[in-house]
């Protein structure tokens, strides 16, 4: 082949090569920078020029190291000497834009081919990692931050923790507070979330600005904050810092048209007790239980035998769980009388739980866990279901037909669908709503709102209502005119001391007075001598329960009593 040819063959594959070089350069999406053997640009893409804010012309001839922020053109310097000698260098840096303002790059320098072995300049590649930074802080911050108070995290907290504890010279010098905002649910419930989230806010800042000078506020979860606290000298004085931030917290917070008073409950664990971060916030969420038992406002401090308390109520929980799992419960009902005549008017249930390794729990121990946990939730739909199924048996055998009375829990009866449950389990167990009596208490009446529908939807089923430990509570003769009540039950401490204490005889009989004028059915419970009974007859009280009758018995038992629907035998004689 003539060599012409050849040549102008070369020629346009080298022409083919510069058009797809220059196309590349011209779409390549990084910064693309190309010096001469001084340092000098002779050649930046598109793409750098819109990233450093210049075109081309504005650049071309400058030295590279101008491209630079003056606090990082020294090291560009020495790795483009690098790069020039033959080594290839990746570096994040900064390059100074058009409007002054720097950019963290990531840049790559290279050699560019020249004559031999010495190179005609350098190739240097880079790519805007600003918007990379701005993420990873942002999800650094999110990792320790609230987002919504901005206090840091319960992550950053533990690590704080232990920063002050390894900082301190004693241990007793810092202090651990785990604060819980009293009811908080109610105010997100009756005013809103968005409410409750500026409720948030301001206690956040408030626990925030009265320790800010010797210590750290946290947001943990939901409506629980800690403090860590470290004294400058000597152990920490818990009663001075427990009252830093009860008067922080004392006014009300004043949003929208709402002013809101909360009160808080709070656990404390001071150093010298706990070695680490995981067992000063253990002991401070004991101490928080703690307080929270002892009722609004209270404060109380771990100590060691804390541990036994609540280890124990740790392991009754999950044989709670258990229980409710393997069926370990079961009723028991104590009858109720008419005065007048002494036949059996109905029955209230009464759970029992029987360990089977610790025998009979006793109720008062297990309802309140119960309660806290939610599980009474399931619990009580439980009850329910076997109180109608029982009534219902009662009733097919052909025995007097009673009522049976329920207690129904304060979260259970909050629940939104409660009315809509038990309609579903008076079919399933064919039971005539009017066989069914639930007993609320006076405190649910709190949120009258939501009582009066919850009651309105209980009658429109045809379930009777009583109100149990009447006289307790919130008393208000407002609600009890206007709420769909059946029955009113005296209180047994009004009752143990009617002969004793003319303030309880007279609230007895204030009761029954009232009952009989709104029409309600007047019912004495734990009467347990003839005198009670003589005073309740003599004032007219309709119907009572009580061991002077009868304890509570099986359902065996029950069912003997209701085929003479007399007082038993052994009671008359």
């Amino acid at each position: 082949m003539d060599h012409s040819v050849e040549i102008q063959q070369l020629k346009q594959e080298l022409r083919k090569i510069d058009d797809i070089m220059t196309s590349l350069f011209a779409i390549f999406p990084m910064g693309l920078l190309i010096t001469d053997e001084d340092g000098r640009l002779k050649r930046v893409n598109p793409a750098a020029g819109k990233i450093i804010g210049y075109t081309e012309d504005q650049v071309t001839g400058k030295s590279l190291a101008e491209l630079f922020h003056e606090n990082h053109s020294e090291e560009a310097l020495r790795r483009y000497r690098l790069a020039s000698e033959g080594e290839m260098q990746t570096f994040s840096s900064a390059l100074l834009l058009q409007s002054g303002y720097p950019l963290e790059v990531m840049m790559t320098m290279m050699p560019s081919a020249g004559q031999g072995r010495k190179s005609d300049g350098v190739i240097a590649l880079f790519e805007d990692i600003s918007q990379n930074r701005l993420t990873e802080e942002r999800i650094k911050h999110m990792a320790y931050y609230d987002d919504l108070t901005g206090l840091p995290n319960r992550r950053q907290f533990r690590d704080l923790i232990e920063e002050y504890l390894a900082a301190a010279e004693d241990p007793s010098q810092v202090c651990v507070v785990v604060l819980n905002i009293n009811r908080f649910k109610q105010v997100n419930g009756s005013l809103g979330q968005d409410i409750g989230d500026m409720v948030l806010l301001q206690v956040a800042d408030r626990i925030h600005r009265s320790v800010i000078e010797e210590g750290i506020a946290a947001r943990l979860e939901g409506d629980e904050f800690g403090i860590l606290f470290r004294a400058s000298s000597g152990a920490v004085c818990t009663e001075t810092l427990v009252e830093r931030i009860r008067n922080a917290l004392v006014e009300p917070f004043s949003i929208q048209e709402y002013n809101i008073h909360i009160s808080v409950s709070m656990g404390i664990a001071v150093g010298a007790a706990g070695k680490d971060s995981p067992t000063m916030l253990r002991m401070a969420g004991i101490a928080l239980s703690k307080a929270k038992e002892q009722g609004e406002n209270s404060v109380a401090q771990y100590t060691h035998d804390l541990d036994d308390i609540y280890f124990w109520k740790f392991q009754l929980e999950n044989d709670l769980r258990i229980a409710i799992q393997q069926g370990q419960f079961h009723l028991v009902y104590q009858p109720q009388y008419h005065i007048a005549t002494g036949k059996i008017v109905g029955t209230e249930v009464l759970l029992r739980w029987r360990h089977p390794e610790r025998g009979m729990i006793p109720p008062n121990e297990f309802i309140p866990l119960a309660e806290e946990t939610g599980l009474i939730v399931p619990i009580s739909e439980w009850v329910i279901r076997e109180a109608c199924l029982q009534n219902r048996a009662w009733q097919k055998e052909g025995l007097p037909a009673v009522p049976v009375a329920v207690n129904l829990s304060v979260r259970y009866f909050m629940q939104r669908n409660v009315a809509e449950q038990v309609a579903e389990i008076l079919r399933e167990t064919e039971l005539d709503p009017s066989y069914l009596e639930l007993e609320i208490t006076e405190t649910m009446m709190m949120d009258v709102e939501y009582a009066t529908s919850a009651l309105a939807k209980f009658k429109e089923l045809g379930v009777r209502i009583s109100v149990d430990d009447f006289g307790t509570g919130y008393s208000s003769l407002n609600y009890l005119k206007s709420l769909p009540v059946d029955k009113l039950k005296i209180d047994r401490t009004f009752v143990r001391d009617i002969l004793n204490s003319s303030n309880d005889a007279a609230i007895v009989r204030t009761i029954i007075t009232m009952g009989h004028h709104l029409n309600h059915t007047v019912i004495a419970e734990g009467v347990e001598t003839k005198e009670q009974l003589q005073y309740l007859r003599e004032n007219g009280c309709d119907e009572l329960q009580g061991y002077i009758y009868s304890p509570p018995l099986s359902a065996a038992e029950i069912r003997e009593c209701m085929a003479s629907s007399l007082i038993p035998p052994r009671i008359r004689a």
